[in-house]
């Protein structure tokens, strides 16, 4: 509680900030429900079939990538609030076409074009509301962006929450109707922080107390401007864990329950751990960073990861305690994985001038499309090669980006 003559913590952000951390709380918990594991676990349903939720995926990568760029340049030229005004649009619309398509049971290819629009959506929204977040920020300051991933994560949580209410209320049991009625769940939870976007406001920024700070930097070639190199070095570097991650991400919630004979309520369950265990390590490595560095903890943190995931593909599924230390290794691997993406995000705005930032944030949604993108490819290997071999290709790929990090 607030004591008179004192403001909570909360209230004392700038209103961008708190508008932010409130629209991501509500919109993450949201997404969750409408387009997370019950979603996989229904298109599954409905065709049998591994690649085609890979393909709905990458067609919501491939849009969410179309939309971002000019996006970003729009954002940039014009007022952001305007631009995230015109995403409220395409979420709306994208919203209505998946009911549409789950209550009237519509063909797979209606799940294409939602699943489109929704990546529109969001390829819209992130460059000008990342911005938004970044000029409200004092330069060097890196714990608002690790609140922000914590209340992400923890959002994150909701869905599953009420996808194991729902799941234990209907019944333990993977069927189309179960599935379709929490997604609709979702779909009625978007409706707020849709609204929400209308009160972002270009001109509650921070002005030049939040603009880029200036650093000599160097590589082979001589001086580099560090406002280009940054920026580039970091978004190729997520580009290429982002396009091995998006292989088996969309797809571990598959693997346990074809594997490992895994229930609605114990997948749900998985998806509440996991962002818990996300947000504790994230918080110990905005600490660590302080003396370790932001770069140096990262890529710390992506060498667990990788060692972890090539793990998995050797440990035993089934049931019982091997299936056990098959979920501690997921769930702990998922911390490592996503830790420091925070840390990651406050360096790049760090290094990039406001005029340009909503372009930049532009070009990290190339790093979404290339998660999602690669979900055909993820999709495609686990049909020919099986889950754990696919597994391994991605600690492969992750092995490139943590080397393009060191360098």
């Amino acid at each position: 509680m607030c004591t008179a003559g004192e403001r909570c913590w909360y209230h004392r952000l700038p209103h961008n900030i708190k508008l932010s951390l409130l629209y991501t709380l509500l919109e993450t918990a949201s997404a969750n429900i409408r387009v997370g594991d019950i979603f996989s676990a229904y298109i599954h349903l409905r065709t049998g079939s591994n690649a085609v939720v890979g393909y709905i995926q990458g067609v919501n990568g491939i849009l969410q990538m179309v939309a971002a760029l000019p996006a970003g340049v729009l954002a940039d030229r014009f007022r952001r609030d305007r631009m995230l005004c015109i995403a409220l649009g395409i979420g709306a619309a994208g919203g209505a076409c998946l009911a549409c398509a789950l209550v009237y049971q519509l063909p797979i290819w209606s799940f294409y074009i939602a699943m489109g629009l929704l990546g529109s959506y969001k390829g819209f929204r992130d460059p000008p509301l990342e911005s938004l977040y970044a000029d409200s920020i004092v330069t060097g300051k890196r714990t608002l962006y690790t609140v922000k991933h914590v209340v992400m994560q923890l959002a994150s949580c909701v869905g599953p929450l009420l996808s194991v209410v729902l799941f234990l209320h209907l019944g333990n049991t993977w069927n189309i109707a179960d599935c379709r009625l929490v997604l609709l769940a979702g779909l009625v939870a978007m409706l707020i922080p849709l609204a929400s976007i209308c009160f972002f406001d270009d001109d509650k920024g921070l002005g030049h107390h939040s603009e880029a700070v200036i650093s000599p930097l160097s590589c082979c070639c001589g001086p580099a401007n560090p406002h280009l190199m940054v920026p580039l070095l970091l978004t190729f570097s997520d580009y290429i864990g982002a396009l091995a991650a998006g292989m088996t991400i969309k797809f571990f919630s598959l693997f346990f329950i074809q594997k490992c004979s895994l229930g609605p309520v114990q997948v749900s369950l998985l998806s509440v751990v996991g962002p818990v265990g996300i947000s504790l390590l994230s918080l110990l490595c905005q600490k660590v960073s302080k003396r370790l560095g932001r770069v140096q903890t990262s890529l710390a943190t992506r060498l667990v990861d990788i060692g972890l995931l090539m793990t998995m593909a050797y440990l035993p599924t089934g049931v019982g305690r091997a299936r056990n230390v098959l979920l501690a290794a997921h769930l702990t691997r998922m911390a490592f994985a996503n830790c420091t993406r925070p840390l990651l995000r406050s360096v790049l705005m760090d290094n990039t001038p406001k005029r340009h930032r909503a372009k930049v944030n532009a070009l990290d949604s190339v790093r979404a499309f290339s998660w999602s993108g690669s979900a055909a490819a993820g999709g495609a290997l686990i049909e020919r090669y099986g889950f754990q071999t696919t597994f391994l290709i991605t600690a492969f790929m992750k092995c490139t980006a943590a080397d393009s990090d060191m360098d």
